[in-house]
């Protein structure tokens, strides 16, 4: 008997946002296809694209197009859906989840003329709350990684999956099964028969009438090139004895018998390798598949991302009345920033690198310029919820031009979001000593702060670990939060030195229009005199990603030391004697200006971030531009010290000058 198989060329999902190379992968692979279908009838295919790859094909080559709705005619090849931009499902809002879905099936619908009946998942990420959902906006089947498949189950045809009433089938997927490069057909077809021969007669209690096994195999475009350039594709393309193909549409339509099945909730398991331990493959061996949600907790910054997009995807659903056109490109630019890109790579199974996350981070803040003022009305506001879920509250401060998400967790700026033409100046990553020959013990946000025992002072100007993170580590707790003055006082304490002495520190945000003041009131509470360094740290994240706008040119900074003006270098410092800093950001068109109500020391480093983005070797993948005001503190028993920092943002135009 042969074996039969659904081939599906999935989406081109890693280049699916840059035109150079969804050219080259038209002009590599899927040219060469479209000819090669249209002269071999007996090959079935099944197609999924992404949104913005077919509507580069519609725009650039129409007679793609024109070839491939005359294919989908015939019947030979079917196209599938899916999310316009390629979202992880499980992340989005019920709305969202529809949305993308439906542009994605009109699109199809327009272009090759049949609306899609199946739909490809980004990185297998399944839930079973998805179910609903689909077969809402006519899915009849999806295609998820064998390995999501429980092994209790026959993997060999479609299963169906149940939720809540509603029900979906499902075509397990096999990348093991996948031709190797230099494979043959007879070694391929014997494999195949191996792993076939695995399977119990008694597995298949179903009628060979309305039943026969199928092996689906899901390839990237990259994969679906190899494979066209093999001896084995060769063999099997020309009426192979042993391999027959079809599509899911002529498959369903034959075979009326499904093994039901609970999917848990999962991902693909290249994906599922790097959600154990941050920036290390690891096999799953607890028997629990791990979520996306796991994924995510691993990764703080990409968690951040989510967080923030979940966040404008309610103040869009919420939107109720006002100008409908604003309110449509506010989601248009919110599913934009959903695309499963910007979270991890689907190749890869690693979090997507800085520049990604960026990108999705000024189409959140353009959707929320767009529907504040598709609302007509906005207030700027300052609250408090527990936006991330880790059971504490976090201060959201919505600002006409910015908005600050603090954090009790060091009491710092987690998120700072620039409305117009902005990115998340505090998207800074903490250095891991695998790849950056040291480890930051807290997250370098805005106004993270540090007291650092005289002799170790030396060891943090010259960015070496620091253990003891006092303040920039510890858990604050809320003393006085003013909605309506846009205050937030905060405290927390820690014990200092190997002597283990108690210290407080009060910390006070007060927002404007123009920037942000932060108050600081350290309080000895040991009763021995305490010698110690305080710094606060600025750690301005890279933004662009530009080859005009490296990270060495996108940050410039001038400051006043001993009432002289200087242009500082990347690395700097001054034990004392400075009055004002001016970090000015040629990228965005954008000065940040901070003023101590003291002279200060000052610190300033470029940071670099090294990641495994497209293999295991680490590269560069972002920067930050470290700021640290610092101050020599000697506090007797019982006493306090003030100090006040006043960030203030201004457009690059209006330059600060000195006389």
């Amino acid at each position: 008997m042969k074996s039969k198989f659904c081939l599906v060329l999935n989406a081109d999902l890693e280049s699916s946002d840059e035109t150079v190379l969804l050219e080259k992968n038209y002009q590599n692979v899927f040219k060469p296809l479209l000819s090669f279908l249209y002269s071999h009838k007996d090959f079935f295919l099944t197609i999924g694209f992404s949104g913005l790859q077919l509507s580069h094909y519609e725009k650039k080559h129409p007679e793609s197009i024109e070839l491939l709705h005359e294919l989908s005619s015939k019947r030979q090849i079917e196209i599938i859906g899916g999310g316009y931009y390629s979202p992880i499902f499980p992340l989005l809002l019920p709305m969202d989840r529809s949305g993308q879905i439906e542009k994605m099936n009109s699109l199809v619908r327009s272009t090759i003329g049949k609306r899609p009946c199946g739909m490809t998942l980004f990185g297998s990420i399944w839930d079973s709350c998805l179910v609903s959902t689909f077969q809402s906006c006519g899915m009849e089947y999806v295609f998820l990684d064998s390995s999501l498949v429980p092994k209790k189950h026959l993997k060999c045809c479609p299963l169906i999956a149940s939720e809540q009433g509603r029900s979906i089938k499902i075509f397990p997927s096999y990348k093991n099964l996948i031709p190797l490069e230099n494979e043959s057909c007879q070694e391929w077809t014997s494999r195949i028969k191996t792993f076939a021969s695995k399977i119990r007669p008694e597995q298949f209690p179903f009628s060979d009438e309305f039943f026969e096994p199928v092996l689906s195999l899901c390839f990237s475009f990259e994969q679906f090139g190899s494979f066209m350039k093999s001896q084995c594709f060769a063999s099997v393309s020309e009426n192979s004895e042993d391999v027959s193909f079809t599509t899911p549409y002529l498959y369903l339509k034959k075979s009326k018998c499904f093994s039901p099945a609970y999917i848990p909730a999962g991902m693909d398991s290249e994906i599922s390798k790097w959600s154990l331990i941050p920036f290390e493959q690891v096999e799953n061996k607890t028997g629990f598949p791990p979520t996306i949600q796991d994924y995510l907790n691993l990764y703080l910054q990409n968690k951040r991302l989510y967080e923030r997009m979940v966040y404008i995807s309610m103040l869009v659903s919420q939107c109720k009345g006002g100008d409908k056109v604003r309110k449509t490109a506010s989601s248009e630019m919110l599913w934009k920033a959903q695309d499963g890109t910007n979270y991890l790579s689907p190749s890869f199974g690693v979090p997507s690198p800085a520049e990604k996350r960026q990108k999705a981070f000024r189409a959140l803040n353009e959707a929320e310029r767009l529907i504040r003022e598709a609302a007509k009305i906005f207030r700027e506001s300052l609250t408090s919820f527990d936006c991330n879920g880790d059971g504490l509250n976090e201060y959201i401060c919505q600002m006409e031009k910015y908005n600050a998400v603090v954090s009790l967790q060091g009491g710092q700026i987690s998120e700072l979001n620039f409305i117009k033409s902005g990115a998340n100046y505090a998207a800074s990553l903490s250095r891991i000593e695998k790849f950056d020959s040291g480890t930051d013990f807290y997250n370098r946000g805005f106004f993270s702060d540090h007291l650092i025992e005289t002799e170790k002072f030396e060891k943090y100007l010259a960015e070496k670990t620091i253990e003891n993170c006092i303040f920039s580590n510890s858990q604050f707790s809320e003393k006085k939060l003013e909605s309506k003055r846009k205050e937030i006082q905060l405290e927390g304490n820690g014990l200092f030195s190997s002597m283990k002495l108690p210290v407080k520190l009060r910390k006070n945000f007060t927002f404007s229009s123009s920037g942000i003041t932060v108050q600081y009131i350290l309080k000895n509470e040991s009763p021995i005199e305490l010698n110690a360094f305080f710094a606060v740290e600025l750690n301005f994240s890279q933004t662009r990603f530009d080859k005009k706008f490296e990270m060495e040119s996108q940050y410039s900074t001038e400051a006043i030391l001993n009432e002289t003006r200087l242009l500082l270098p990347d690395s700097f410092y001054a034990d004392e004697g400075v009055s004002i800093i001016q970090v000015k950001d040629s990228a965005d068109k954008r000065i940040f200006v901070i003023e101590p109500n003291e002279d200060s020391g000052l610190s300033c480093a470029m940071i670099a971030f090294k990641r495994p983005v497209d293999s295991l070797e680490p590269k560069v993948t972002s920067s930050t531009y470290k700021v640290a005001l610092f101050w020599n503190i000697n506090l007797s028993a019982g006493m306090e010290k003030e100090k006040t920092i006043n960030l203030s943002v201004m457009p690059l135009k209006n330059n600060i000058s000195v006389k």
